[in-house]
């Protein structure tokens, strides 16, 4: 077997490797002990489910590079090939490099964070991948393979889901109850099924045009693989996903309703209206019973029939995110704002009525939106016009029959729409990508014989090349990820706390990594997660040595100058700032960095809040009752910012005008308000957190825990006598505490306990 032999089959190996990297979850190994076989392990990173594919993914296609340019030089038939995909492609990705360029953060929009790692060198990977498995998978004849690939990965992914749903594998905390495998977030894996099962479906269109005696075992392995795929997308409760996959379906099959006319389509076209049928039908019955128990006892089909203008989540899209994503764009058309700089136009246009929304966007939640921020008008024109040679290239590509093409444009309508409500992820990205580079090969033009690029390379010159690639390559592989790992690895150990000796050598570890070829990977989490631990559980922690406190205010204020010198105008790292100097005592400095964060972000209440109590904990407590007010007075339906501006009155001597604001929201002084509980324990205002308990004990009589809150309550107030008969209510209730409770009552009886 010749070298080039061996050339290929490294480079098909490493683009064959691509649909696992889905599985990889960068803990260490940690959870494979309670569950192998679930997932691919990878050294434990800060956001384990993202950061690991990425870097896994980004190492493949770095040294897949490596391994395609000697085989292209070699055989031509590898090289790439003209198309209007690949040209627009090219353009878009060109153009992105220009923005990063006048990006307001140059740094940020290359290198990106750890919660996304996107930025244009995750820009440039999934490039790289585009070309070369256009151009191999094509030459090779290998489509088909592939797509088989992540079918069979998407199925091994479903029966994950499976054992979720059965509690045999955890749920990641932030999905809560909606299975998201080993995405760790349920969108991803939404969207990751819903590529997939298109996927599935123009392989049976492929399998089915070419007939033969297989075509039953085929016929079973894609239904299965469906059914775990639809399984799975169902049990993500994910939203768009789900219209999405409706919509594809229905513009699918009034394709081949309206188009594949020919007599051998005449069982499919009566499939597809009857599908058509089923699809408004059940949409229809259900959405007429979304009162009933049984569609509001459905996770899923709640969400669905939960969907209107007045939903929480459309209000925060159509009047608040969409709304200033365009105004961001209108304000920066040509070059955009630069990769991973939502949040300084979601800052800068905040409205305070997104008080119950996330107070830290970094995406607009519609892709096309994230583009045009991104890069102005040309990168979201170019990246629209990606799905428009994507549709004209499905219509017109002979190798593609009517099925096929009824198939994929149902892809490429399922995805925009999902898009439009989400942003891509590593994963998605990928998929779309193959899909494109499927297309490029349909639609590709063969190279001319009389030019250079069609001659090959001959053995002395790849000898020549290999050795200066293989440098270049490592080198820049090394210089793209090693420093990211290793700050991450050190991240994700420093934030799990522990010995503060220890921890703050990791802190130091992931602030100033081993000096490879810089990286800015990671600086601006580093930043924050360190001054949130000093500021959290250091600055007030009565056993932490002195001189530790020390090292960890001094790294923790160089981490932060630094990124504020880099970052100039995130109103974020101004207000971590701002509340890190006041934990540490720094409180004319904290009142500049608070100050700054309020002006690039003049309605946000939580720079108000910080502002208020840094005023309100020193000499100037009117000062501090001047912001609450103003945060209320931003949003008077907030109701923490009411309960914050009580709270500042009442401590100021202005009762009467708290006790106003709690009752024109609540009617009554005695509201079970969690914030205002808080509140009245701080003030010590024990006559109204009585009647609070009360009631609960009402709602709960048996409650041990609330009999003992209340117990508690009384003693507080002086009341010794109620405290007691609380206490033997609790030695009733529950015979195991008797003991414990009778002490008590003797240390009370006694004089010996104090409030």
């Amino acid at each position: 077997m010749s070298y080039t032999a061996y050339l290929r089959w490294f480079v098909v190996g490493v683009i064959f490797l691509v649909p696992f990297v889905a599985f990889i979850i960068a803990d260490s190994g940690g959870l494979w002990a309670k569950y192998p076989l679930t997932y691919i392990p990878f050294p434990s990173l800060f956001f384990p489910y993202i950061a690991g594919k990425n870097f896994v993914f980004r190492l493949l296609i770095e040294f897949l590079f490596l391994g395609y340019i000697l085989l292209a030089l070699r055989e031509p038939k590898f090289r790439p090939r003209a198309s209007w995909l690949m040209w627009t492609m090219l353009a878009f990705v060109l153009w992105m490099g220009v923005a990063t360029i006048f990006s307001i953060d140059p740094e940020k929009s290359f290198w990106s964070n750890f919660e996304r790692m996107e930025g244009y060198v995750g820009l440039l990977h999934l490039f790289v991948y585009f070309v070369i498995a256009g151009a191999v998978l094509s030459a090779a004849n290998l489509w088909e393979r592939f797509l088989n690939t992540s079918v069979g990965a998407s199925a091994f992914m479903g029966v994950i889901a499976l054992l979720q749903l059965f509690g045999a594998v955890p749920i990641s905390s932030q999905s809560g109850p909606r299975v998201d495998t080993t995405f760790g977030n349920a969108i991803y894996t939404a969207v990751y099924m819903l590529v997939n099962v298109f996927l599935t479906l123009f392989l049976i269109a492929r399998v089915r045009e070419r007939g033969g005696r297989s075509l039953p075992w085929w016929y079973a392995f894609y239904g299965v693989a469906l059914v775990l795929q639809v399984m799975t997308l169902y049990y993500t409760q994910t939203r768009g996903a789900l219209l999405g996959l409706l919509a594809g379906m229905v513009l699918c099959g009034l394709y081949l309703i309206f188009f594949a006319r020919e007599k051998e389509y005449a069982v499919l076209r009566r499939i597809a209206l009857a599908g058509i049928a089923a699809i408004f039908l059940l949409a229809g019955a259900v959405f007429s019973a979304r009162g009933t128990s049984f569609v509001q006892g459905n996770p899923t089909l709640a969400r669905l029939t939960s969907i209107s203008l007045s939903d929480a989540t459309t209000q925060a899209r159509l009047s608040y995110i969409w709304p200033m994503a365009l105004k961001g764009a209108a304000e920066r058309p040509i070059t955009g704002w630069g990769q991973e700089n939502f949040s300084f136009v979601f800052n800068k246009n905040y409205d305070a009525g997104m008080y119950g929304q996330e107070q830290w966007f970094d995406r607009a939640h519609n892709q096309f939106l994230d583009w045009f921020i991104a890069g102005g008008v040309p990168a979201g024109l170019l990246y629209i016009a990606l799905y428009g040679l994507a549709a004209w290239v499905v219509l017109r590509a002979p190798a593609l029959d009517r099925a096929a093409r009824a198939v994929l444009l149902g892809f490429l309508a399922a995805f925009a729409l999902n898009n439009m409500t989400v942003f891509d992820n590593l994963m998605s990205a990928v998929l779309f990508m193959t899909v494109l580079a499927y297309l490029h090969s349909l639609s590709k033009r063969e190279l001319p014989g009389a030019l250079f690029l069609s001659r090959p390379v001959g053995d002395r010159g790849v000898a020549i090349a290999a050795p200066v690639l293989a440098a270049a390559v490592i080198f820049g592989a090394w210089s793209l990820n090693a420093e990211g790992l290793a700050r991450g690895n050190a991240l994700s150990y420093a934030v799990a706390g522990g010995d503060p000796q220890k921890t703050i050598e990791l802190f130091k570890e992931a602030v100033d990594p081993p000096p490879w070829p810089g990286s800015g990977l990671g600086n601006q989490e580093v930043a924050e997660q360190l001054m949130q631990y000093a500021s959290n559980s250091i600055a007030p922690a009565q056993s932490v040595d002195p001189q530790v406190k020390q090292e960890f205010y001094t790294l923790a204020r160089g981490a932060m100058l630094e990124r504020l010198e880099t970052r100039r105008g995130d109103a974020r790292l101004e207000l971590f700032a701002g509340t890190f100097l006041a934990q540490f005592g720094q409180v004319g400095e904290a009142l500049e960095h608070l100050q700054k964060a309020l002006a690039l972000s003049p309605k946000k209440q939580q720079m108000l809040f910080q502002l208020g109590f840094v005023h309100l904990n020193g000499s100037d407590a009117e000062g501090g009752v001047a912001y609450f007010k103003q945060a209320f007075e931003e949003e008077p339906k907030y109701d923490l910012a009411r309960v914050f501006y009580a709270e500042a009155l009442y401590l100021t001597g202005n009762g009467t005008q708290a006790d106003a604001l709690i009752l024109e929201r609540w009617g009554t002084l005695a509201a079970d308000n969690e914030q205002l509980v808080q509140v009245y324990l701080q003030t010590k205002k024990y006559d109204r957190l009585i009647p609070i308990w009360q009631k609960r004990i009402e709602n709960s009589p048996n409650s041990v825990d609330l009999h003992l809150g209340l117990a508690e309550i009384y003693f507080m107030a002086g009341r010794t006598e109620e405290t007691i008969k609380e206490l033997e209510r609790v030695a009733q209730l529950s015979p195991a505490q008797a003991a414990q409770m009778q002490s008590l009552i003797s240390q009370i009886r006694s004089g010996t306990l104090k409030p």
